[in-house]
């Protein structure tokens, strides 16, 4: 009996897991940059600075789903999971992004590595070092390294997230990985960790989750995600800060 009832109690764990996150369902056709029309966005934040805005968003039509065609690479794309690579999802969440705006594939996996290698680079080069960037920071080193204009968002919620994703643009995010409901992760996951959310389709999140390699479209709950988002706290030193998420626009 003992033997049954643990057999049934991990189907029942495995069953309530795999309907919050990662599940298999049927994604909406995938949309390039170039499908959505273009939308004024003179009135958003001021491109003389990084720093936290309010965005006054344009009211886009409600959609039942939506799936932007970004590129996945996971942040250890030689599966190499040692430093930098071990630290590296910021890196890889802004490289998707701007091969998604460029309408690319990503190149092979060993240029994608040099790539973020010289990303991480930059970083220490410039800053010192290669430490967990928060949303702001993570501004900072996109405006000076990349042709986009970084929006840091606050106050973060479902339906700000939709409304970016409606006019095509992904949304990064950072998350506390410990909270994140994701059976790939190892040791329970990254305690700081960010990805990209490229859609949406019922109370279902589409990302492209780079602290795995079957992170491309990785399913997340609403609730789920929504619980685990949380900004790097440089003075605790944890993912505990505000609901916060990176928009790149094409100015």
């Amino acid at each position: 009996m003992l033997i049954i009832a643990l057999g049934l109690g991990g189907g029942f764990w495995y069953y309530r897991h795999r309907s919050e996150s990662g599940s298999k369902i049927d994604l909406p056709p995938a949309q390039n940059y170039q499908d959505f029309v273009e939308i004024d966005n003179s009135d958003n934040a001021s491109t003389t600075t990084t720093t936290t805005v309010q965005i006054n968003q344009p009211v886009i039509a409600v959609k039942t789903s939506v799936n932007l065609e970004i590129p996945f690479s996971s942040q250890a794309p030689t599966a190499n999971w040692e430093q930098p690579f071990q630290d590296a999802c910021e890196e890889a969440a802004v490289l998707m992004v701007d091969y998604y705006y460029q309408n690319k594939n990503l190149p092979d996996k060993q240029t994608v590595e040099k790539l973020l290698v010289d990303m991480v680079k930059w970083q220490e080069d410039n800053w010192g070092e290669h430490a967990n960037l928060p949303v702001a920071r993570l501004a900072d080193f996109v405006l000076a390294t990349f042709n986009y204009r970084p929006v840091v968002i606050d106050d973060l919620t479902v339906a700000k997230i939709k409304n970016y994703l409606n006019q095509g643009l992904p949304v990064i995010v950072p998350a506390n990985g410990k909270k994140l409901a994701n059976p790939n992760f190892r040791n329970g996951g990254p305690v700081y960790h960010m990805l990209v959310i490229k859609g949406y389709i019922d109370d279902k999140f589409i990302t492209n989750d780079p602290g795995t390699r079957k992170g491309a479209d990785f399913i997340y709950s609403q609730t789920n995600l929504m619980e685990s988002i949380a900004d790097w706290d440089t003075k605790e030193a944890a993912a505990s800060g505000s609901k916060k998420a990176l928009i790149l626009y094409r100015d």
